[in-house]
């Protein structure tokens, strides 16, 4: 039982090195012991603020949502932040940017 976790720009040189090519930015991991957004972090030394956005099965979410087996998790870094209201409707309920609480 695992978890997908693509690691976006410069975050990929997170992901555990594949072969003398470099780093692919993907990762499988075992469910065992995570249980949030915030756990993946912790276990691949993410920052929070290196962070801009983070995607859970494509739809934008936060560090607290839990995460169960066969999820795909999406993590962009600071330098590839976009203007979430521009792409997609609704609002953010956090920006990571800037660490504050977005208006809807």
């Amino acid at each position: 039982m695992t978890v997908q976790v693509r690691l976006f720009g410069n975050l990929k040189g997170k992901a555990p090195k594949l072969d003398d090519s470099g780093y692919v930015g993907i990762v499988e991991m075992p469910i065992d012991d995570i249980e949030t957004i915030n756990d993946i972090l912790g276990i691949l030394k993410v920052d929070e603020m290196e962070t801009s956005h983070i995607f859970l099965n494509h739809e934008y979410t936060e560090l607290s949502s839990s995460v169960k087996d066969g999820d795909k998790v999406g993590i962009f870094p600071r330098d590839m932040a976009l203007l979430y209201r521009w792409y997609f409707k609704g609002g953010i309920k956090r920006s990571y940017v800037t660490g504050e609480k977005a208006r809807k």
